[in-house]
Parts: structure tokens; sequence; C-alpha cells
């Protein structure tokens, strides 16, 4: 995708704050597959379905972001290798006060230039998605009947090593260079 487009597409995310009276406000955004294709980046999941609420708690001197995500996406599931849906939720919160220049060292504090009238919150969005998928997906259906197939199937494919063999085993050939640090235990 241009840049010219992949940057037009970024400002549907821009939050306009300096406009906005002192209080409570709320922007809700519906995040599917081409909010992630502006990123970029591989994705191990498919057909994401996500709304994301901020609500801007603005004040004088400071803002508060409240982010919640609540939706689905597609996984593969570590055991079976079968699709399935994901349901997935959210939330962090930052606090975005006011300097001389950009800072965003600290995860839940963000400063930004006092002559700011935005702030663009794609990026925030990607990463409270990406942080609620699991790293481990297993099928929320699978029975312990199933697991057991598919470890039995894996470990029958599984590569045999020379260091498998247990101890009693008689065809098992001793390292002797492991010998004398086994004496040390």
């Amino acid at each position: 995708m241009p840049s010219y487009f992949k940057m037009e597409k970024l400002r549907t995310y821009d939050i306009v704050f300096s406009s906005l009276k002192v209080g409570q406000h709320e922007f809700d955004f519906h995040i599917d597959q081409s909010f992630f294709d502006m990123f970029e980046i591989e994705q191990d999941f498919e057909n994401p379905q996500v709304d994301v609420r901020v609500e801007l708690d603005k004040k004088n001197t400071f803002m508060d972001f409240h982010f919640t995500s609540k939706g689905t996406v597609g996984l593969v599931c570590d055991v079976t290798n079968e699709p399935f849906t994901e349901k997935i939720k959210n939330r962090f919160d930052l606090k975005v006060k006011f300097g001389e220049t950009f800072d965003d060292s600290d995860d839940e504090v963000w400063v930004i230039p006092q002559q700011d009238y935005k702030i663009n919150v794609a990026q925030l969005i990607y990463e409270l998605i990406m942080l609620s998928i699991p790293q481990k997906r297993v099928h929320p259906d699978l029975d312990e009947e199933q697991a057991k197939e598919a470890q039995d199937i894996l470990d029958k494919y599984a590569p045999k090593f020379e260091d498998d063999k247990s101890d009693d085993d008689p065809n098992k050939t001793n390292d002797p260079r492991w010998d004398n640090l086994k004496k040390l235990l």
C-alpha cells in the first residue's frame, strides 16, 4: 500500500483533543483485517473483529486515556491444527502530560509537546489487541481423548536421539566424556 494511502487511513485513529472541553469523551473503533494490513507485520491470526473504546478524561494540564477491547480472532489450535475462533478482551490506561518534547519511554505516562493538538492511537490499539492474543492456542472444544490422540501422533513422529535412551537400556552407549561429570553429582 503506498505510504500516502497508509497515512490517510492512519488519520482515522487521530483523536483531536484541542477542541474538546474538559471532561469525559468516548471514541469507538471497529478493527478488522484492513487495520492490521496497515502495519505490514506478519500476523498469526485471521479475521479479527474487535471493538475498541477509547475513553478520554481531559483535564486542564493532562489527559487520561482508558482503552478497552473486546472481540474475536481466528486462530489455529496448537494441538490439533484445527482452526477456531477465540474471544479476546483487554484494557490499559495511559496518562498524557504536556512538556517540551515527545517522550513515550514510559508505558503508562507519555509526554507530548505543548503545541500538539491531536494524538494518534493506532499503535496503541494495535498493541492492545496483539497483547490479548494467547500464546498457547488450544481449541476450546478439545477434549482429553483428542488431546491424547494428537500427542500420540506427535510422539510417534518426533525425532529420536541417542540421548533419549534410558540409563537402563543395554543398547545405550556411554560417552566417556560425560562419565567424569556424572561422578560430580
